[in-house]
């Protein structure tokens, strides 16, 4: 038996096959890939749990089906892999590898794309638009470990140090450099803090310029050097910046053939005298490559920079790339690719390629430009994408393979931060942004001067100034909850707020307002993509900003409903995008749904609810005799009564659920014994009732399994002491049965024993049971409800203890509440009298019946309830029922007590106890829970 290869000699093996090969995609790409993994151990791609031509819904450029070579899903980590002919360039085709990575759920940690020479490994969690690696098949056998997670053993993986690593070593150097020069300056009065900025600014931008070949022969670096020897930075830095703003080339001198950078940053030019420890800093960060370092430095450098209470203050929370992809590919790159996708001839392509050079993107909260540099990216990816349709399409040899001219720049995108820290790393993060993505697609376009941004990217407070006209708005504005806006933000600047939206003058999330301008703003075909915090999905936050996008014509295409922040801000978020042209397709986390309500859900699942402490104790299932020997009927009742009044202690009418729903006004149609918690001996002196029950429910009990049962045999087996104390200082009580057809809350006399088939509520006044009547309850009732056959089957735990009743009613609305359940009450009540029905034949007759009196007596009282809600018939009910649920539930966690909002107190007059058929009013119970719950 040979012996087995080690992994460097198997992947040498593989190579110098790999070599022998034509390496075409369609005829060889199975085979290879099944080979490498027998390099890895593995005894073949099946055993390895790969799938071949992996299918991915809206993986395609026109949103329908994609087919990934592999999906490899029993190694240690799962790999995506796309494979391309030998030969073929490899990034014109990384879109193709992060839509499928997109799309795939869950998604695999690896991405690779692969020629067959050489292999571009990705992790989109860390790196959205470069490879971790670039790895040649002919090199695997010195460099396996950045392939190793292939491996069928645990041999360790490693990239070597990779962009986030090399940008998150140089950000703090930086940042320091920045902390130190503002304080000095600050004790000096040599240089002010924006000096201090630009001056960091124009150095790292130095630093980017001579790494990417834009500043020649290491200029800066020397100018480093010498200042570090006998020259000083005022006169060698400041020399050298005022080159790089000088239009021309350097003709001579020390900075010779220095070019011409721009009139932006350069503009003006800060001269410092610089300390050694300062240099040293410069010095070191200048010995590193930075062509490895992400612009997302400068979002760092300012985060960094910003002092913790600054940050705090303004909300500000910065977003991390693979959050920022879920933006930008919905927003931006979607739609065009379903253009490009259809276009089919070269005159359509350019007539695409035109207009994309029109597309204009805004962040109206830049902070330090991050957006503002995807989006960059990827409108290049695109242009890129039609240029390579147009050489496809082309029937001239002679006119392909031309120079790559790009025509997008970054003057078609435009962003506002209060910030001036902020946007001078928004302009300057977006100058290079044109360079690197030169150098990543292979373009010829020019990369200096830089572009100057100044007019594009303004310090400005976007709620109070005219947005830039733009096809797409997109980005992270300030998460802050309203009960802080005044604390961190000043009275004057919200009282401001509140004259610049009067319409939302209440508690709602400071991003809530980016929201509604967003929208004000969107052309008929534009889009929009924000971050929010997730409050955005509830309540008035919601009712601020989604609902408003709704109700002005909005379509949300494509959320994450929440999530934990990437960043350091302890929140949880929420991702929106929408559009103002009608979705064809809606995808909510990950998944594709049939549509994207405004509370981020594809449907309102109430099984998020919680149960409300405020309603525990209110509700019960009524009690369970065990044993038929209790029972009593009507005539044999009435014997007994008469001939011993006191027997009226013990013998009662027994309400169940079908006396409920079919007789009129409910009235039981049974009697029942019933010693509750009496004692043995006190039970016996009830001689008549109590011979009955030890002759014929003793010996069935002497059976039962339960002891406590067998020895209290007198006693029902559930006596429902809660219920009956909760009852005990009413003259009435609401029920309703456990089942039935339409689950009508119904006033019962204080004098009936409800049994186990009704569901029971501790009130006896109108505005509660006006409440438990409306269309809102209801609403909430067939969402929770659990179902028999057709019926209802009404629960105390899911239905009622997760109920939110409305928290500040006005008396005044509480007392038109009860007059118009009263109403509602004296009407059936005299229907079901007169024509001797129940109440579900009333509401068979007549609920659907828009012009009956029972309907128009509940769409009168719905009018009310709706109102002592605050909310409008328009409105998603549902899911405000849910947002409200959630909210009180948070409250309560919190220690407070979620009847009357805080600081609302509501004390409400004592009436008469409700009848069965009055106009009285009955005393509230529920407005006073303001006080005590339920008290």
């Amino acid at each position: 038996m040979p012996t087995p290869l080690s992994t460097p000699q198997a992947l040498q093996t593989f190579a110098d096959w790999v070599a022998s090969i034509r390496g075409d995609e369609d005829s060889e790409a199975q085979t290879y890939l099944n080979r490498l993994l027998q390099a890895w151990g593995w005894a073949d791609a099946v055993e390895a749990g790969t799938t071949f031509e992996r299918k991915i819904p809206k993986g395609s450029l026109n949103g329908g089906m994609g087919k990934a070579d592999a999906l490899i899903e029993a190694t240690r980590a799962t790999v995506l892999i796309e494979m391309k002919s030998r030969g073929k360039a490899l990034g014109p085709h990384f879109p193709q590898l992060q839509r499928y990575w997109i799309y795939l759920t869950p998604k695999p940690l690896y991405s690779v794309l692969c020629n067959f020479d050489e292999l571009w490994v990705y992790d989109f969690n860390q790196l959205v638009d470069e490879p971790l690696v670039k790895l040649r098949v002919a090199d695997l056998a010195s460099q396996s470990s950045s392939l190793a997670f292939l491996s069928k053993s645990d041999q360790p993986v490693h990239f070597g140090l990779n962009q986030i690593e090399v940008t998150e070593a140089q950000a703090p150097s930086m940042g320091e450099l920045f902390r130190r020069l503002r304080k000095r300056g600050e004790a000096s009065g040599a240089f002010t803090a924006l000096e201090a900025q630009r001056f960091v600014l124009q150095c790292v931008l130095s630093l980017f310029a001579e790494d990417r070949g834009l500043l020649p022969n290491l200029q800066f670096t020397l100018a480093l050097d010498a200042c570090k020897g006998s020259q000083s930075s005022y006169d060698v830095l400041g020399n050298l910046f005022g080159e790089m703003n000088t239009p021309g080339i350097t003709p001579g001198g020390q900075f010779k053939g220095t070019p011409y950078f721009n009139a932006g940053l350069f503009a003006h030019i800060p001269r410092l005298e610089l300390l050694s420890e300062e240099l040293d800093l410069l010095s070191a960060s200048a010995e590193e490559n930075w062509q490895r370092v992400r612009p997302s430095i400068f979002g760092n450098i300012f985060e960094a920079s910003s002092d913790d209470a600054t940050r705090h203050a303004h909300g500000q929370h910065f977003t991390s790339e693979v959050d920022m992809l879920q933006i930008i590919r919905p927003t931006i790159v979607e739609p065009w690719e379903e253009r490009i996708a259809q276009a089919g001839s070269i005159a359509e392509l350019e007539g695409l390629r035109q207009a994309l050079t029109q597309y204009r993107v805004c962040d109206p909260a830049c902070g330090s430009g991050n957006f503002l540099y995807m989006g960059y990216n990827a409108v290049k990816d695109l242009e890129v994408a039609i240029l390579q349709r147009i050489d496809e399409r082309r029937t001239s040899e002679a006119k392909k393979d031309q120079g790559v001219l790009g025509l997008v720049t970054p003057l078609q995108f435009f962003g506002m931060d209060t910030s001036p820290f902020a946007v001078e790393l928004a302009r300057v993060t977006l100058m290079i942004a044109r360079k690197v993505a030169n150098d990543r697609l292979g373009l010829t376009e020019r990369d200096l001067p830089l572009d100057n941004l100044d007019a594009n990217i303004r310090v400005a407070d976007a709620l109070f100034i005219p947005w830039p006209e733009a096809d797409a708005y997109v980005g992270n504005p300030p998460f802050l909850g309203g009960k802080h806006m005044r604390l961190n933000l000043g009275d004057e600047y919200v009282e401001r707020v509140f004259q610049r939206f009067p319409e939302v003058r209440d508690s709602v999330d400071f991003c809530t307002y980016w929201f509604r301008l967003a929208q004000e703003n969107l052309k008929p075909d534009g889009r929009a993509g924000l971050v929010a915090t997730n409050s955005i999905r509830h309540g008035k936050s919601r009712r601020a900003s989604l609902d408003y996008i709704r109700d002005k014509g909005g379509h949300i295409h494509s959320a994450i409903s929440t999530q934990p922040w990437s960043g350091e801000a302890n929140v949880h978020v929420s991702i929106v995008n929408w559009s103002q042209e009608e979705a064809g397709s809606f995808r909510l986390d990950g998944k594709d749904v049939p549509t994207i309500n405004s509370s981020l859900r594809s449907s309102v699942d109430v099984s998020e609810a919680m149960a409300l402490r405020a309603n525990k104790g209110r509700c019960f299932r009524g009690v369970i005799p065990v044993g038929k020997g209790f029972n009593v009927d009507p005539a044999t009742a009435a014997e007994w009564l008469a001939a011993d009044p006191r027997n009226a202690e013990v013998v009662k009418p027994f309400s169940m659920g079908t006396n409920l729903a079919k007789r009129p006004l409910g009235q039981p149609d049974r009697w029942i014994i019933d010693f509750n918690d009496l004692t043995l001996e006190v039970a016996e002196t009830y001689a008549v009732p109590f011979r009955q029950v030890k002759d014929l429910v003793r010996p069935q009990r002497m059976e039962n399994r339960r002891a406590t049962t067998r020895v209290n045999w007198w006693r029902y087996g559930e006596k429902r002491p809660a219920m009956r104390e909760a009852l005990s200082p009413l003259e009435r009580f609401l029920a309703v049965g456990e089942v039935s057809k339409w689950a009508i809350f119904i006033p019962c006399e204080k004098e009936w024993l409800p049994g186990n088939k009704n569901k029971v509520v501790a009130s006896d006044d109108f505005y509660i049971l006006g409440l438990l009547s409306s269309s809102v309850h209801r609403q909430w009732m067939h969402a929770q409800k659990g179902t028999l056959k057709g019926d209802i089957a009404y629960t105390h735990d899911s239905i009622f203890e997760t109920f939110p009743f409305p928290q500040i009613v006005t008396p005044e609305l509480v007392q038109q509440s009860r007059q118009a359940m009263t109403a509602l009450n004296d009407y059936r009540n005299e229907v079901m009298a007169a024509r001797n029905w129940g109440i579900t034949d009333l509401y068979n007759a007549y609920f659907h019946e828009p012009a009956s009196q029972l309907a128009k007596l509940h769409q009168a009282l719905d009018t009310l309830v709706l109102k002592a809600y605050g909310w409008k018939a328009s409105e998603d009910i549902l899911s405000n029922l849910l947002d409200l649920n959630l909210e009180l539930a948070e409250r309560e966690a919190a220690g407070e007590k979620v009847v009357g909002r805080v600081g609302a107190r509501l004390t409400l007059p004592r009436g008469p106890r409700l009848p069965l058929r009055s106009s009285h009013n009955g005393r509230s119970l529920f407005v006073q829970m303001a006080r005590e719950p339920w008290s």
